[in-house]
């Protein structure tokens, strides 16, 4: 792994764990240099899809009741992932961190993405790597 690229840690909260019918309502990611210096930080949140079902036992972990998750104050989900998109490619090139990301969070993501009509595979391309903390 190249230690001279800056780190984006980076976190899903989402309405359960079905990679194929949850979504991710909040996003929350930390840029920083090689030697973990906080350069720059962003979080957003967004409305629930209509027919997504949130799962009960998500809405305890992440804290998250139905009524925060259709709040109308919050972009949706389409603007949200937008801007993830956004702010990972101008922080791009980088390495890519989290915590069982690999298996669960960057699926997610890739989905969201290309739902979007985004590049899915940000965090593989563009000189970006990536790493799983689990691991």
């Amino acid at each position: 792994m190249r230690q001279d690229r800056n780190l984006i840690f980076f976190d899903t909260e989402t309405t359960g764990i079905n990679l194929e019918f949850d979504q991710i309502v909040q996003f929350a990611a930390i840029l920083t240099t090689p030697s973990l210096e906080e350069l720059d930080r962003f979080e957003i949140r967004c409305r629930r899809l209509p027919w997504v079902v949130p799962s009960p036992g998500a809405m305890i972990v992440t804290n998250n009741l139905p009524e925060t998750l259709d709040a109308a104050g919050l972009p949706p989900y389409p603007e949200m992932v937008s801007r993830i998109h956004r702010k990972l490619s101008e922080w791009s090139p980088a390495i890519f961190m989290g915590y069982n990301s690999i298996r669960f969070d960057e699926p997610l993501m890739q989905r969201a993405f290309w739902q979007n009509l985004l590049p899915p595979y940000l965090t593989v391309t563009g000189g970006n790597s990536r790493s799983d903390v689990l691991s």
